[in-house]
């Protein structure tokens, strides 16, 4: 069991490192240094630099899954406010993050999605479980009339989840949520049936 904790805590520790950091602008030393743990312990866990990162991914990616469906499970909302609360609250930990990190797979999508194939696999593999989680709430609206149901499921929550993500790109270079504000109001009039 010491093993698999002591590897979490790497992971946690790699999560934060190249959240902020990106993939570029993070060695082996510093994860080791913020990790303390000496390089050998590392090549016991990872084979490479990005082996660590796409074990990153997967630990940010599952976990994420795991709290989106716990927010959906608890909420006491319709489907389309469910959702509407989910991005509000996504924007409000953006803004008290000074607009500086933004979200792991996005950010590791962006910079590494063509250089490294096993990156790249791994961030789609999270993002679309991600969606997974959100088309069954999208597909709850439907039933009820609430959301459109001009297109499926999995692509409204594609929509979603990706033209949020798409504003992100402002949001750090503007440092500010005004952008997502706006997109929160046009895209949840959009989804309305």
């Amino acid at each position: 069991m010491g093993y698999k904790h002591n590897k979490e805590e790497i992971l946690e520790v790699g999560y934060q490192v190249i959240r902020k950091n990106g993939y570029h602008h993070v060695g082996i030393n510093q994860i080791l240094k913020e990790a303390g743990i000496p390089k050998g312990s590392f090549y016991n866990f990872f084979k490479s630099k990005e082996d660590f990162a796409r074990q990153v991914i997967q630990y940010y990616g599952e976990g994420n899954r795991k709290w989106l469906q716990d927010i959906f499970q608890k909420s006491e909302e319709t489907p389309i406010n469910t959702l509407k609360s989910f991005y509000k609250l996504l924007i409000g930990y953006n803004e008290e993050d000074n607009f500086c990190s933004g979200c792991l797979i996005n950010n590791l999508g962006i910079e590494t999605g063509r250089l490294y194939d096993s990156l790249a696999e791994e961030t789609k593999e999270q993002f679309d479980q991600w969606l997974d989680v959100i088309a069954e709430v999208a597909r709850k609206g439907q039933e009820v009339k609430e959301i459109t149901d001009s297109f499926t499921p999995k692509e409204i929550a594609n929509y979603l989840h990706s033209g949020f993500y798409g504003t992100f790109f402002k949001m750090k270079v503007e440092r500010s949520r005004k952008d997502m504000d706006t997109w929160l109001e046009m895209t949840f009039k959009f989804i309305r049936a």
